[in-house]
């Protein structure tokens, strides 16, 4: 038996393909009536497509433990049970106000506008990574058809900046 191989340096994160990946496992588990799974995967595609949006066209970057940040942009970060400022896209539901930040910062500019549409309101405010663990008894039908909606339109909003060539806004 061979060790595993490790590499010192990660690979960077395909936010766009995960996100299609996930959104395409969140429809095959709504159908099969896993909706716990289904929820969990939705938030997980629309948090990658976010990602891809600002990265791609929003002027964010990835560190050097690739994770994405926008130094332009200081939000409060409630995701820790405690206050701090940070300019790290973290997780949903608070990664809703970067990208409410970034794009209305970029309002002037065609990227900017075509993204301001979506965050008018989070879909994704009562949306919780633990939530995977629960009974499914809080996840209604309701909330898992807005929250695969929303990831949908995430997606579907980075498709068309890719097809208008927006470019990216740095």
């Amino acid at each position: 038996m061979t060790a595993p191989t490790t590499t010192s340096a990660s690979q960077p994160p395909d936010f766009t393909k995960a996100g299609r990946s996930h959104y395409h496992a969140a429809m095959l588990a709504s159908g099969g009536e896993l909706r716990i799974a289904a929820d969990h995967l939705a938030g997980l595609a629309a948090e990658c497509a976010i990602k891809a949006i600002l990265i791609d066209f929003l002027g964010s970057r990835l560190n050097a433990y690739n994770r994405p940040f926008n130094a332009e942009v200081k939000i409060l970060d409630r995701s820790k049970k405690k206050l701090f400022w940070t300019d790290k896209h973290g997780h949903l539901p608070e990664l809703w106000e970067h990208l409410t930040a970034v794009a209305n910062r970029r309002q002037s500019a065609a990227a900017g506008v075509l993204f301001a549409e979506l965050v008018w309101k989070n879909p994704f405010a009562d949306w919780d990574v633990g939530d995977r663990y629960c009974d499914g008894t809080a996840i209604t039908q309701q909330n898992l058809d807005r929250h695969l909606k929303a990831a949908h339109d995430l997606i579907a909003a980075h498709e068309q900046a890719c097809i208008l060539g927006t470019g990216p806004l740095v």
